[in-house]
């Protein structure tokens, strides 16, 4: 079986591209690291709730990727299914192509780590009021604060999501607003930790 490294361009072997499948030195945890929620959250909003190809932004080598996916798939999170989208290719076995797709555990995952229902509908679109500025943000920096400006502000899961970024990036993000003056504050709502920027009037 040839595994391709698609994250630095090259290929082991040569031959078609896939991402390979080692199942050794996996080990199940109690909790999702940040990289199995990116991973899961990521495949829960396609339409075949593939696990590749991975986001640009997870920054993830191809050995870490391998681990992150086997333990997902060793945890029941996720599951291996014959696949025609060169993109969503897992291993190969023969002729055959096979992705590893998100479960019904794996979207309980992500739920319980978002703090939502697993029904919930998808996060809309960040609505800014006369008081945030009115163009669209151009940058992440931009989107943060517009969404931290809401009346309803913003659960840390819908900050990651709209930024891509990880959690820990997003709550070091939230440090760096606070060094610059801004009043972030912090609530539970259902067991979400919350975040708002309070705007006078």
């Amino acid at each position: 079986m040839l595994i391709p490294d698609r994250l630095t361009g090259g290929a082991v072997g040569g031959g078609r591209r896939h991402w390979g499948c080692s199942r050794r030195g996996d080990t199940q945890t109690t909790k999702l690291s940040d990289l199995h929620y990116v991973l899961l959250a990521i495949a829960a909003k396609r339409a075949n709730g593939s696990i590749l190809p991975p986001s640009t932004s997870i920054g993830v080598t191809r050995a870490g990727l391998t681990r992150a996916i086997n333990t997902l798939v060793k945890r029941g999170l996720a599951q291996e299914a014959d696949t025609a989208d060169e993109n969503s290719i897992w291993r190969a076995d023969g002729k055959r192509k096979i992705a590893a797709v998100i479960t019904d555990a794996g979207r309980a995952s992500v739920a319980e780590a978002d703090g939502k229902k697993p029904k919930e509908a998808p996060l809309a679109a960040p609505q800014e009021d006369s008081a945030t500025v009115g163009a669209k943000p151009q940058t992440k920096q931009a989107l943060l604060l517009a969404m931290l400006k809401r009346q309803e502000g913003a659960t840390l899961a819908q900050l990651v999501e709209a930024t891509s970024w990880l959690p820990h990036t997003t709550r070091a993000a939230l440090t760096g607003l606070r060094k610059k003056g801004h009043v972030v504050t912090a609530s539970k709502v259902d067991g979400a930790s919350l975040y708002r920027i309070p705007v006078a009037g």
